[in-house]
């Protein structure tokens, strides 16, 4: 039971946390900064193929939000823009898979999950 308890908790609190992290224009990593959006998927059943492709939508508007736009004229936007896309999907299919898992086997203990990035 207690087992099952620290599980639930921690997934909880790690459930989809996407971090995706970049530098500002002046590339010093004292300008790193971290915006999150939570995605909630309380009214889903993620059992359901029709479930996890709304959840997908979900966290895909989630990426964006996180990443925002970049300047097309800027050779270091547009890598730091494609280096928070990418990072932010890559944890957030990991985390999604894992979240699947849980609904699948009666075991999600949370509404919502946190997409990060910088």
């Amino acid at each position: 039971m207690r087992n099952s308890i620290l599980s639930k908790g921690l997934f909880a609190a790690a459930a989809i946390a996407v971090t995706a992290t970049g530098f500002s224009a002046s590339a010093s990593a004292q300008n790193r900064t971290t915006r999150t959006v939570e995605v909630s998927y309380a009214d889903l059943d993620l059992t359901s193929a029709d479930g996890q492709a709304t959840l997908d939508g979900r966290i895909k508007g989630a990426v964006r939000q996180v990443c925002g736009g970049y300047d097309t004229r800027s050779l270091r936007d547009m890598v730091d823009h494609k280096g928070c896309v990418e990072e932010a999907k890559f944890s957030a299919k990991r985390a999604k898979v894992s979240l699947i898992a849980r609904a699948e086997a009666g075991t999600l203990g949370t509404s919502s999950v946190v997409i990060g990035g910088s």
